[in-house]
């Protein structure tokens, strides 16, 4: 049963969002978040003293949804394109989730507003356990001498990339709707496609 104190926060959480994509970080007021949010002032900063701590909490939630996609471990007796396009289908996923896509947009305009939070977001990322799935992912296909990658890091983010550029960002930038379910299989038949040919040992 969900509590009374988890469904408070997360009104904060939704109302934060709002707030923050309308004003800014620098011009949003926690009067407003309040009111947004149906909790008094100290209910608010009970849970969040400063709207630093606001933005904390969202750009940890944004975060924590990405690390928990690729957290599948390599399997070296199921083909690298199962597998793949089977990751890629859980990005697309959270990629085209509405949710999801305004806290993207949030996150993102503030870290171009202020580079203390785009510095925020960046040692957030860093910390963050597990973000790196797909590369930890690669490195085992690469142990398994099924992949040849010498750069995992980078193959990782040409990959998602590659998912992106159909299905996330011209949704982020330019408000266009979430990708049809046409889209989304062709965006993730290309990227693995792209992949496998520059990644896939010969067998």
């Amino acid at each position: 049963m969900v509590k009374v104190a988890e469904i408070k926060q997360e009104n904060i959480i939704l109302a934060a969002i709002d707030i923050f994509t309308e004003k800014g970080l620098e011009q949003a007021s926690m009067e407003a978040i309040s009111k947004k949010a149906e909790v008094s002032k100290r209910t608010l900063y009970k849970y969040y003293p400063t709207k630093e701590s606001l933005f904390n909490a969202i750009i940890e939630r944004m975060l924590s949804n990405v690390a928990g996609i690729t957290q599948t471990p390599f399997n070296p007796d199921e083909p690298v394109k199962v597998q793949l396009t089977a990751i890629a289908r859980k990005e697309v996923e959270l990629l085209c989730c509405p949710h999801f896509i305004s806290l993207a947009r949030m996150v993102l305009s503030e870290c171009m507003r202020s580079t203390d939070s785009a510095s925020l977001m960046m040692k957030k990322v860093q910390q963050l356990e597990g973000f790196k799935g797909l590369s930890k992912w690669i490195e085992a296909g690469v142990s398994a001498e099924v992949l040849d990658i010498r750069y995992p890091d980078i193959a990782s983010e040409q990959f998602m990339a590659a998912l992106k550029s159909i299905v996330f960002w011209p949704q982020i930038l330019v408000h266009l709707p979430p990708a049809s379910q046409h889209e989304r299989e062709i965006a993730i038949e290309m990227a693995v496609a792209q992949f496998l040919s520059a990644y896939l040992k010969d067998s």
